[in-house]
């Protein structure tokens, strides 16, 4: 078995769907990879593995400054993120001048939510004051707490689960923003010197993407466990994310590129300016032909 670390930013199912499901079916093992998942928010990109290394935070890739990175799957398409609101607010409008519990500047769904409040009619620098917070434990409770009017919360918390809680679900980023944000990543070094470390996790991973796509039951299982939540729960849940997903990995250019355009106006984000110099998926939709 080759050994081979995954690198994430959060352990939730918008990063890591594909990797439960490969595990879960057996995929990593028939094709002889033994994944360990590291968490890498405190390891600079130039200090990742230089071999046997890929990662799923495929946003995080996206906005590296050091290291020249490769996207070779596209998993997720339709960022994961849910902006929640106080019982009184029921749309992203009445948001001016109130404060919003936000992730930091250094991770990819503070510019997201940025971009999207900048679709509303809000700048978020003068309109709203945004709060960034650790986690979605402290945005949460933030909210629950009214020491803030809205919150920014990932996919590691079940959104059937809030909404019981009373709290206004105001949109989900990935309904007004598409970009690849989690899929497979590797560095051009490893991209170049390991392709067949490359296409063995292609493999596996539209593999996973089927599954999501054609095996609900196994979904609705992976999401119980792993979300802690009821079956009931986990079907509602599934039914929400599952448009997020991609088929079979692939993404036209087109759609790439306009994604790029809209991260690349937001002051502050710097994105590759063309699609080809970090998207690498021709190649599935020669193998989907």
């Amino acid at each position: 078995m080759k050994k081979v670390e995954c690198g994430i930013k959060a352990f939730d199912i918008h990063e890591l769907l594909c990797h439960f499901v490969a595990r879960r079916c057996g995929f990593y093992e028939s094709a002889g990879l033994d994944v360990r998942l590291v968490d890498t928010s405190f390891i600079p990109d130039d200090r990742l593995p230089q071999a046997n290394y890929f990662q799923v935070a495929c946003g995080a890739a996206l906005l590296s400054r050091n290291v020249r990175f490769r996207v070779v799957l596209a998993a997720v398409t339709r960022p994961m993120f849910w902006l929640y609101g106080t019982a009184g607010i029921g749309a992203i409008e009445q948001l001016a001048g109130k404060r919003i519990a936000t992730f930091p500047p250094p991770a990819p769904p503070h510019w997201f939510n940025r971009i999207v409040l900048r679709k509303h009619g809000l700048d978020p620098d003068t309109d709203v004051e945004l709060k960034p917070a650790r986690d979605d434990a402290i945005r949460l409770g933030l909210l629950r707490e009214d020491a803030v009017d809205a919150a920014l919360i990932s996919s590691a918390v079940s959104p059937v689960a809030i909404q019981r809680l009373g709290l206004n679900s105001l949109t989900m980023l990935g309904d007004e923003l598409t970009v690849v944000t989690s899929g497979i990543a590797t560095t051009e070094k490893i991209a170049s010197e390991d392709p067949e470390l490359v296409e063995g996790m292609v493999n596996v991973y539209r593999k996973s993407l089927a599954v999501i796509h054609d095996s609900p039951a196994v979904i609705h299982s992976i999401l119980e466990d792993v979300m802690n939540i009821s079956r009931e729960d986990a079907v509602k849940t599934g039914k929400l994310i599952l448009p997020c997903y991609t088929p079979d990995g692939y993404v036209d250019a087109e759609s790439l590129q306009a994604g790029l355009a809209d991260l690349g106006a937001e002051p502050g984000m710097d994105v590759p300016p063309g699609a080809g110099e970090i998207y690498d998926l021709e190649h599935l939709r020669k193998q989907s032909g």
